[in-house]
């Protein structure tokens, strides 16, 4: 845990504090997921509930916490250095979902004339770049996503329709739809566990469309925030969109010329999310986001609760990513930053289309039974990849540098071999998903790698500098002449100094010179008597590694070399912001190239974690008929990798004429729960496209995985777990479809086992009655008893 730094107090005194206080006060009521910074030039702080919240998330106590000012007026307040600064706010956004404005002091920190200059949100991060630099959640399992939703009445069908719109800045991506839905808004929690976004805009609304919504977003740990209905407004959204949009070569370049345009409850949320985030305010974005359509149906239908049971994801805040804490962390053996955010899109989105999978589990397969292959791809080139995305993104926005260059170049130096090791493989879907598009981006990129060559310095390289060849440019080659005649000049004047003092010129006496490029000498404390009385030399300083002086001459020297550095430094700048831009040239080839290595990445990935498994993972048969779902002998991938668990493997058999129900009864601990997860966290890794633990499995194609695993009451709602397990189960109900997998655990709880019974028999009852058809659904329930009964009290349908 980081600890405060020196700094302890505030340095204002008792008027000041007041002051402070007084302005403080002044200021506008804030939620409580809001908080207050101020930065005082080396070092921040926080003030009232502000600096308790802070104090936890920093420092997990609140014993640091101070008080300034004078009864009845204090206030609490807590000093963060810089570094526990930045832990702070990637806490509070990217963990707690909070939102953070900062506020700056227009005069001196010890005035009261403060004003807001940064706001941070979970959904827009751009504004607190500039405070921490664009790696500000870069390395969390996803691209911070900003979602907006209107809701508005439909005129045909008089139900409400969703217009629901989604930015992800960082890959520059535009996506939106448009459907009604159902009074829980099953639908937009689907589409809201796809998307992933970290913040959700609403219109200020208290009907109860928009407190249903607000539930969703809170299952979903999404930052809900509320704008001015105004705000949903597509006045001038068509000249903003128009500058944002990417068009291609041949299309018409105009907006309206996108079919997602005609979606009009769609375009005012996505008028709202552009004017959030302010897009148009960069230039840099112009012309290069894409507007797409979200495809919902293409992915397995997933809601929060689905994710909660089948323990998918880590919680919020979980580093760790232990194997055995989640299906994330087990299936995580990825070696790039875009490979990781990847992976966590997959298990979010798992295909429905047979094709798209078999192609994945094509890979997968060979590179589990090609264990040099596999080995070569994981521990030699992929491990060597850097965050393409980041970079094509600095790059993009002219904020890269020389060593960004440096690492791109890198990257794309190290393809041909990574080519060559595919072509090893000798696989036709290898060839034609990863090899080909790799190779063209490779001949796409060869005259960045001759731009590299032939501008940067290899040779500084080696010694950790990132420079440009002085040989590069003329006015660059001049300076660079000027200052190796300076520093020969030096190097003269050393030889002559240690001639004149009898000592030996580079051992006893030695030429040094300083980060801001002024020589001096220096020799050792013993031989400082050399320098006493001698009025050739100056003495600068005398600290523990010696006696610094110089000569008029090296001093005329320093100021000459300094003003030569500072000249080169100007003029090298100017080549490297022409390079830079050039290079952003090649960023939609990198955003490309980043893709396909990451889908290569979390591919090897899936082979890593079957090859490693304590017993083999076997490749799924998806089927298009629904007339079973058999696992032989499946296991929890997270479960047995557990130290000292010993997984006793079971069945799972639906069948239809046969089973598709199941109503199952047994002792505590007697691992009820683990056989239905297992089922679940099988059939959604086998349509993510990952071999499965099982010996052999048959898996028709799902069209909605719901799953209720564990209950509390809700007392704020006046709620008791027996009715919440009601409510949910009356949910699935609805919305379960011929093709789903329905899990539910401890049906009934709270009640007796013949009405646990009951209830399971009223469902079932219920589905097999309903438009649905029951004997057309792949579903079980679960019931786990409270009180233990006699085996006459066990009962099992089947046959619905």
């Amino acid at each position: 845990m980081s600890t405060l730094q020196p700094i302890q107090a505030l340095s204002l005194d008792s008027v000041q504090q007041q002051a402070f206080i007084k302005y403080f006060n002044s200021l506008p009521e804030k939620p409580p997921t809001t908080v207050r910074i101020f930065d005082r030039n080396d070092y921040y702080s926080v003030h009232g509930v502000d600096a308790h919240t802070a104090a936890r998330e920093v420092f997990s106590s609140i014993s640091n916490i101070k008080k300034m000012g004078i009864e009845p007026n204090r206030l609490d307040y807590l000093v963060l250095s810089k570094g526990n600064f930045e832990i702070l706010i990637k806490k509070l956004l990217l963990v707690r979902r909070y939102r953070v404005e900062i506020y700056v002091a227009e005069g001196s920190v010890k005035s009261s004339d403060w004003v807001l200059k940064y706001k941070g949100s979970p959904g827009c991060l751009s504004q607190l770049e500039e405070v921490l630099g664009e790696g500000l959640g870069g390395s969390d399992e996803n691209t911070p996503c900003l979602m907006a939703v209107n809701i508005k009445t439909d005129a045909v069908t008089k139900g409400r329709l969703l217009g629901v719109a989604c930015v992800t800045a960082g890959d520059y991506q535009m996506s939106v739809t448009e459907f009604t839905d159902d009074d829980l808004l099953t639908e937009l929690e689907t589409i809201t566990v796809q998307m992933a976004p970290s913040e959700c805009l609403v219109p200020q609304a208290d009907n109860e469309d928009y407190k249903m919504l607000k539930q969703v977003m809170a299952r979903a740990s999404v930052t809900v925030t509320k704008l001015k209905k105004s705000e949903f407004s597509t006045e001038g959204l068509h000249q903003d969109l128009n500058r944002l949009l990417k068009f291609k070569d041949d299309q018409q370049q105009d907006s309206n010329s996108f079919p997602e345009t005609r979606k009009e409850t769609a375009m005012t949320s996505l008028a709202a999310a552009i004017k959030y985030i302010a897009l148009l305010n960069d230039s840099t974005n112009f012309g290069r986001f894409r507007l797409s359509t979200i495809q919902a149906d293409c992915f397995l239908h997933l809601d929060a609760a689905a994710l909660s049971a089948l323990n998918v994801f880590p919680e919020l805040g979980d580093t760790s990513h232990a194997p055995s804490r989640s299906l994330l962390g087990l299936l995580d053996r990825c070696r790039t930053q875009q490979g990781k955010r990847l992976l966590a899109q997959w298990l979010r989105q798992p295909l429905r289309d047979i094709n798209l999978i078999n192609e994945r589990l094509d890979i997968v397969e060979l590179l589990v039974g090609s264990s040099q292959l596999r080995l070569q791809l994981h521990e030699d080139h992929l491990r060597r990849i850097p965050d393409l995305q980041a970079l094509a993104r600095r790059l993009s926005r002219k904020k890269a540098n020389l060593h960004d260059c440096y690492r791109i170049y890198q990257a794309i130096k190290r393809l041909p071999s990574l080519l060559q090791c595919l072509a090893e493989a000798n696989n036709s879907t290898v060839h034609s998903s990863l090899s080909e598009p790799i190779s063209e981006l490779n001949d796409d990129l060869n005259k960045y790698q001759q731009m590299i060559e032939a501008t940067m310095d290899m040779e500084a390289v080696d010694r950790g500098d990132f420079l440009v060849k002085p040989s590069f440019d003329e006015n660059l080659q001049n300076l660079s002449e000027q200052l190796e005649k300076l520093q020969s000049s030096a190097d003269k004047e050393l030889n002559k100094a240690a001639r004149d003092l009898g000592l030996d010129a580079g051992k006893t006496v030695k030429l040094e010179n300083n980060p801001q490029g002024e020589f001096c000498f220096r020799v050792t404390m013993k031989e400082e008597q050399t320098l006493r009385g001698n009025k050739k030399y100056t003495i600068i300083d005398a600290v523990k590694g010696g006696v610094r002086f110089k000569t008029n001459n090296l001093e005329n020297i320093s100021e000459e070399y300094v003003h030569a550095k500072s000249s080169y430094e100007k003029e090298q700048d100017k080549v490297v912001a022409e390079i830079v831009g050039i290079a952003a040239g090649y960023s939609e080839c990198l955003f490309c190239l980043s893709h396909i290595l990451a889908r290569l990445d979390v591919l090897v990935a899936f082979a890593v974690a079957a090859s490693t498994a304590p017993y083999p993972y076997c490749r799924p048969v998806f089927t298009e008929s629904l007339d079973q779902l058999v696992l032989k002998d499946v296991r929890h991938s997270c479960l047995e990798v557990q130290e000292g668990v010993s997984y006793i493997p079971n069945d799972v058999v639906f069948k239809r004429g046969e089973c598709i129900m199941h109503v199952v009864t047994g002792a505590n601990m007697g691992g009820k729960s683990t056989w239905m997860r297992s089922c679940g966290v099988a059939v959604l890794m086998a349509h993510a496209g990952s071999l499965v633990p099982a010996t052999s499995a048959t898996v028709p194609r799902l069209r909605a995985l719901a799953a209720r695993v564990g209950a509390a009451d809700r007392e704020d709602k006046g709620q008791s777990t027996f009715m919440l397990e009601m409510i949910e189960s009356a949910a699935i109900l609805r919305t379960a479809t011929p093709d789903s997998l329905v899990l539910v655990d401890e049906l009934g709880r709270g009640t007796s086992t013949y009405e646990g019974c009951g209830i399971a028999w009223a469902i079932a009852d219920t589905q097999k009655r309903s438009k649905l058809n029951s004997k057309r659904t792949y579903s079980k329930l679960k019931r786990q008893s409270n009180h233990r009964r006699s085996q006459k009290g066990r009962i099992s349908l089947k046959n619905f």
